[in-house]
């Protein structure tokens, strides 16, 4: 068991080095942006403040959560079956689920949601994923950390160990961890904003320290027993920078770089803003005192002032003789303001979001154009899914290990794969989880199909004898397909249902019935039957003319053709009595000698729907 004292030392040491101070206060000065921080113009200037940067974030944030989900678990060498590739699916979206419920239940936003939070605002992600037990009741516990809040030390293996910093007031700890304890005399914090309290992991063990005066154990240091496929202990935590470039050292060493690695949205146009905002304050300033221009009191002595406002309505000024007023001369704004303020703003789009993408359009522009501007917005979001679908696929592997060490039980789980497939609920075996492959989780923008581009190039793509491309490229790349294989079963399902007339006539009944419009159902009940008797009666009368046949060419050359060699069958001799097939039910002119199905004397509904595999039939 490692030493409180150590422990902390390390944590603390971590927390003060260079590099997360300065990530840090990147991070603070970057949430003041987007928490619209007022600009300060300065005493006896109007001050503006653009919303900009929260705007941008929240669109950012919200493409993020919109986005589609896609997991998938390819198979293993060791089977050939389907059916643990999707067991594995399933286990990582239901679990998924599982969390989110548990923290929208405590009042919170889900993983999704606090993770692009992070991603767009702190340019970093970070959390932790266990499987726990409470009451012999296995729960899945997938936490998102704020960035700000995290130290970590990692190697070539990864994550050596991770430790999220919060402060909590001594009431609440207390009632967490049943502990006394006292705000450290030699903190920069007190009681009234918190006490600090690190929650640690590493590669064998977790622990919670809470650091006051006196550093206690609100949990002591005991085995998590998350392990990987070899045996090696793995910390069930997760962290990544958001971004394109890689980390880089300079000529002097880390000093300074480490805020640069893992940026937000706001990394282009950081210093933009306070451009932006002083040229809107200054604009501001002018536009205030063409309204109260200002003035001059002109007296004998030069010390008169005046004791109400001349520019409010209804006001009347006395003046002592010899006192005049005069308007000072009108300012005006210099001649290339607008075109500084044009290129700003400019600057502004680039590095952030375009007009477009706010639903702004100054003149008609063709989709073509309009797709090209919204494709601009590439590099601010295509990084940032890029991250979030790396947290869930570190989130996915992580519940993946400990599910199927078997120390949890058998999970029963909800959700849904994909838009093709329906809603499962079923319980998951963690042996099927493990024939699974390796957990992928991608995100990809809902852009829907409003691009008639794409589908255009689609169908170029696949017409004529010689297709240009295969289906399952074309669905992949061009339409955005999630899952291919799910998309052709729904297609060649398509097909069937319009291949066959009973098929169609089956649909018909369904939807009817559904709906409780039974009466008109009945009519293509009906319909159904007779066109299945039809059927009938004619592949009777086929078989029958194909055994005279037969029958009429294995006899000698002499008796071919002699009477009643070679004669038809009659009704009787179709197998059925009395004619079989629907000569049964037909009177001497055809009328059906049996009522009408829900009708007095009739078949029955359920019957009739049994006969043609639609109900189980009356019990």
């Amino acid at each position: 068991m490692a030493k409180i004292d150590d422990l902390r030392r390390k944590m603390q040491d971590m927390w003060d080095s260079n590099g997360f101070t300065n990530r840090r206060k990147r991070m603070e000065e970057d949430y003041d942006l987007y928490t619209l921080k007022p600009f300060d113009a300065g005493d006896g200037y109007q001050s503006y403040t653009s919303n900009q940067p929260k705007v941008v974030a929240d669109k950012i944030i919200s493409w993020m959560n919109d986005s589609r989900m896609i997991v998938s678990a390819p198979l293993s060498q060791r089977t050939t079956e389907k059916d643990a590739g999707d067991s594995k699916e399933k286990y990582i979206v239901g679990a998924m689920n599982m969390a989110d419920d548990r923290l929208v239940a405590r009042g919170m936003l889900t993983v999704k949601s606090q993770m692009a939070a992070h991603i767009v605002l702190r340019g970093w992600f970070a959390g932790r994923a266990v499987l726990n037990k409470r009451k012999e009741k296995t729960y899945v516990d997938i936490t998102p950390f704020d960035p700000l809040r995290v130290v970590y030390e990692q190697d070539e293996d990864g994550i050596v160990w991770l430790a999220y910093r919060t402060l909590r007031s001594s009431q609440s700890i207390k009632q967490l961890y049943k502990i006394d304890i006292e705000a450290p005399t030699n903190s920069e914090y007190d009681d009234e904003f918190g006490i600090p309290v690190w929650d640690y992991y590493d590669r064998e063990q977790h622990a919670i320290l809470i650091d006051g005066q006196d550093p206690k154990w609100g949990k002591k240091p005991l085995p998590h027993g998350v392990e990987d496929s070899e045996g090696e202990g793995v910390a069930p935590v997760f962290i990544g920078p958001v971004g394109i470039v890689p980390w880089m050292q300079g000529v002097n060493g880390d000093l300074g770089q480490s805020n640069d690695y893992g940026e937000s949205i706001f990394s282009s146009n950081r210093n933009l803003f306070e451009e932006f905002n002083f040229v809107m304050s200054s604009t501001k300033t002018l536009v205030r005192r063409g309204v109260r221009q200002p003035y001059i009191v002109e007296s004998p002595d030069g010390t008169q002032t005046l004791d109400t406002d001349p520019w409010q309505d209804g006001t009347e000024v006395p003046l002592p003789q010899g006192t005049t007023i005069k308007p000072m001369p009108e300012m005006k704004m210099p001649a290339d303001t607008g075109t500084f303020n044009s290129l700003v703003s400019g600057e502004l789009q680039r590095g952030g979001l375009s007009n477009v993408h706010m639903g702004e359009l100054p003149f008609a522009i063709s989709g073509y154009a309009a797709n090209v501007v919204r494709e601009g917005s590439a590099h601010t979001l295509e990084p940032r899914l890029k991250s979030l679908s790396s947290a869930f696929t570190q989130i996915g592997e992580l519940l993946a290990l400990q599910y199927v060490s078997n120390k949890f039980g058998k999970l029963t789980l909800t959700g849904r794969l994909n838009d093709l497939t329906d809603q499962f609920d079923e319980e998951i075996n963690p042996e099927q989880v493990e024939e699974g492959g390796r957990v992928r989780v991608q995100f990809k923008p809902n852009q829907g199909l409003e691009d008639p581009q794409k589908i255009a190039t689609a169908q170029m793509l696949r017409e004529g004898e010689n297709p240009l491309a295969p289906d399952d490229w074309i669905w992949e790349n061009i339409l955005e397909v999630s899952d291919t294989e799910q998309f052709r079963t729904a297609i060649d399902a398509q097909k069937a249902n319009l291949g066959d007339p009973k098929v169609q006539l089956m649909n018909m009944i369904t939807a009817l019935m559904k709906t409780g419009d039974d009466n008109k159902a009945m009519i293509y009940i009906d319909l159904l039957m007779k066109t299945v008797e039809q059927e009938a009666m004619t592949q009777q009368m086929q078989q029958a003319q194909f055994a005279a046949a037969s029958t009429q060419a294995a006899m000698p050359p002499g008796q071919q053709g002699a009477p009643g060699g070679g004669q038809q069958p009659s009704p009787d001799s179709l197998g059925v009595p009395g004619g079989g097939g629907i000569n049964a039910q037909l009177g001497p002119e055809g009328a059906p000698v049996q009522a009408a199905p829900g009708e007095a004397g009739g078949p029955s509904i359920e019957a009739v729907l049994s006969a043609i595999g639609l109900s189980e039939g009356p019990q």
